[in-house]
């Protein structure tokens, strides 16, 4: 899908719901110190850190002073929607996928490694909208739902295979897909935001997440 008004018709097809007043309010309010500092207390440990080579073991040792400083940064930042260039900086390493041919490249998973005041950005944006997501995304997406495991879907799967064997008409087919390469098959920034805009999402928040995918730049690691 890299043509626009075929995106805006497939979106219009769909009836999502949509952040109510109050929570676009939440969603737009300004960061916080308590942000802020939940986030880096929550930093998982030994990770690999990104192009600042600073780890979340480094903003946990020093989150008092660095706390107010982020704070500025971040209000200072959202109030004119853009970000430094640093935050849009990443080092791709490659990992191998298990009993797969190492010599094909199609055999590799690309791994993202951000730096660490990016990844507290995104992660504080996350928070925001695991608040409201249950409410506007269908109870089926089991995926980065917080509270929701992928088995339930398996376990509804059984129900249902279950239930069809018990009736006389045993015409029914289950189909399991998988899309090959999925997020290279679309525009990803340009439906993203033309998503986001549709439940709603706007303001401050929607051009921060648009300020992070303006201009991304990787470096690849070869090993």
């Amino acid at each position: 899908m890299d043509n626009l008004e075929e995106m805006e018709k497939f979106l219009e097809k769909h009836n999502l719901l949509r952040l109510k007043q109050e929570e676009i309010e939440n969603m737009n309010r300004p960061i916080t110190s308590t942000e802020i500092e939940t986030v880096i207390r929550n930093f998982p440990t030994n990770k690999s850190p990104g192009p600042d080579v600073f780890t979340g073991e480094f903003y946990q040792t020093f989150r008092e002073e660095l706390t107010p400083i982020l704070l500025k940064l971040f209000q200072n930042k959202a109030e004119g929607g853009t970000l430094p260039n640093s935050f849009s900086k990443a080092t791709i390493t490659l990992i191998p996928k298990s009993v797969k041919d190492v010599t094909k490249k199609e055999n590799y998973r690309p791994i993202s490694l951000m730096n660490i005041n990016a990844k507290l950005l995104n992660k504080i944006l996350a928070n925001r909208m695991q608040q409201h997501i249950k409410r506007i995304i269908n109870h089926d997406q089991v995926g980065f739902i917080p509270g929701m495991e992928g088995f339930f879907n398996v376990c509804k799967s059984i129900n249902v295979i279950h239930h069809i064997n018990k009736l006389k008409d045993k015409n029914h087919m289950i189909i399991s897909k998988d899309a090959e390469k999925a997020f290279d098959k679309i525009q990803l920034i340009q439906f993203m935001v033309k998503t986001l805009k549709k439940v709603c999402i706007q303001g401050t928040y929607l051009n921060i997440i648009k300020a992070i995918y303006d201009k991304p730049t990787a470096n690849i690691i070869s090993w």
